[in-house]
């Protein structure tokens, strides 16, 4: 991969964690029917996996850059 595919793929995740979080745990906890432990559960968790994958790629591109 190059830099600029590294950081657009970092932005990437880091844009999919964002919606994530955002439809499996806000909007389970701001639901009318009944509170789901097992979304929020599994949504935290793919929420916090692609958030850390593009950390990794942006670490991956600062190791580099040294």
């Amino acid at each position: 991969m190059t830099l600029r595919q590294r950081e657009n793929a970092a932005k990437y995740l880091y844009d999919l964690s964002k919606i994530v979080f955002a439809t499996a745990v806000v909007g389970n906890l701001i639901a009318n029917k009944s509170f789901d432990m097992l979304v929020l559960i599994i949504g935290g968790g793919m929420s916090y996996l692609s958030f850390w994958w593009g950390q990794l790629l942006d670490g991956v591109k600062e190791r580099r850059d040294e």
